[in-house]
């Protein structure tokens, strides 16, 4: 059963809501859109994507229930690949209204989740938010779309001088502002007594992270909606208010979620990664259950995927001679990412486990959908190839070393 309460407010400042929300816990589906565009403009871009997410939620629901019947690469991108859809049908209904009735700048942010199966889908375009509250801690899962965010990432103004900045408002990238719109993406595995909190910036504004981390965790859903609110127009109130807290059903595979969790923030490719950027790189990772003896790559055939062992262990020979025996947190096949390449060992399980699997194919794609994101993890991969590369060269220096060594005792001796 999912709890949940959600609240919207004009604050202090307006006299009139230009946020709209949605809230179908049947459906699973959570919305929170904050209207741009003034009086009778920014209030009909929300509403208007409310309507399609409203129109949406049976099928959205129907997406969620094929992935809770068979929770795998395919049937979580499917889901994905639904919300972006509806996503695409809101900013185009709210674009061609702009046009039709000649209100330019007509838009609104959007963040929606889909809950269900013990997984939560993210969409989201602009500066209104998601959180994750987990253990108390609460995570941003959305990155900002504005100005002044993209300023600070790029190193051009700090923090502090972001929030007092004139631009803060200003955001690049919203729905209605074109025909498409490009969303960011994830989803996220549900731990017991995780909670998911959406809002506009008219709660993340006035209040600080560590109040809203405070008051997402009391006990009952509805009291901490109501405390986040009243929050913000302590803070002022200088904009709408609109709060959704979602406490969905976990997954059952609690143990597994936690190691895929681990070896996403560990990998060399995601390695110091912020914990959003993970979760949208995670939907190019498959995942691949082995058994013991089961192969997972053969020597000489040529593969185009990398693999990372998430639960088990894996065993690694050569011409039928042991090398190593890989265990969670370890991957290989990193060089078929940029290439066809012959594989040069053979792996197969030495007990049951799985492991993420990342394809060359699945790489190159995102890496188009989001090259910003993509070219990092190419720097990274590009880094670790070149310290590994360091380490075969500092090898073979040793070896011709001792080589020479040997080749001068030899005549000494003769």
């Amino acid at each position: 059963m999912i709890r949940y309460s959600a609240q919207t407010d004009p604050g202090k400042k307006r006299d009139h809501n230009e946020d709209a929300i949605l809230a179908r816990p049947e459906h699973g589906v959570f919305v929170v859109a904050d209207g741009v565009g003034g009086r009778a403009a920014g209030e009909v871009a929300s509403a208007l994507t409310i309507e399609t997410f409203t129109q949406a939620a049976p099928d959205l629901a129907e997406a969620v229930r094929r992935y809770a019947a068979a929770p795998e690469w395919s049937t979580r991108n499917d889901v994905l690949e639904a919300i972006d859809e509806v996503s695409q049908r809101a900013t185009q209904r709210v674009y061609e209204e702009s046009e039709a009735k000649g209100r330019k700048g007509m838009t609104t942010t959007l963040v929606a989740a889909v809950v269900g199966g013990g997984a939560a889908f993210v969409a989201h375009v602009g500066d209104s938010r998601a959180w994750l509250v987990r253990d108390g801690l609460i995570r941003q899962l959305t990155e900002d779309h504005s100005m002044v965010n993209e300023l600070v990432r790029t190193g051009q103004m700090s923090f502090d001088e972001a929030k007092k900045s004139r631009y803060r408002s200003v955001i690049t990238r919203a729905i209605g502002l074109y025909p498409t719109v490009q969303a960011d993406l994830m989803s996220i595995e549900i731990l017991p007594g995780d909670r998911l909190l959406l809002c506009s910036d008219g709660l993340s504004d006035p209040v600080s992270t560590e109040r809203i981390e405070e008051l997402s965790s009391q006990d009952d859903v509805t009291t901490s909606v109501r405390n986040l609110v009243q929050a913000a127009l302590d803070g002022g109130g200088p904009d709408n208010i609109s709060v959704v807290l979602v406490e969905p059903e976990a997954t059952p595979q609690t143990e597994a979620a936690r190691a895929r969790a681990q070896v996403m923030k560990d990998l060399f490719l995601f390695r110091g990664l912020p914990f959003h950027a993970r979760l949208r790189v995670s939907r190019i990772c498959r995942e691949l259950f082995f058994t013991p003896d089961q192969a997972l790559v053969r020597e000489g055939t040529t593969g185009d995927s990398m693999y990372v062992v998430v639960q088990g262990s894996v065993k690694v020979t050569c011409s039928d001679l042991p090398l190593a025996e890989l265990g969670a947190g370890e991957h290989f096949g990193e060089l078929g990412l940029l290439e066809d390449h012959r594989r040069t060992a053979t792996v197969v399980g030495a007990t049951y486990g799985s492991a993420i699997v990342i394809s060359r194919g699945d790489l190159q794609d995102f890496c188009t959908r989001e090259p910003t994101l993509g070219n990092q993890m190419m720097w990274r991969m590009l880094a670790t190839l070149g310290t590994r590369l360091g380490e075969s060269n500092a090898q073979l220096v040793d070896q011709a070393n001792r080589n020479r060594e040997d080749a001068v005792t030899l005549h000494d001796f003769d």
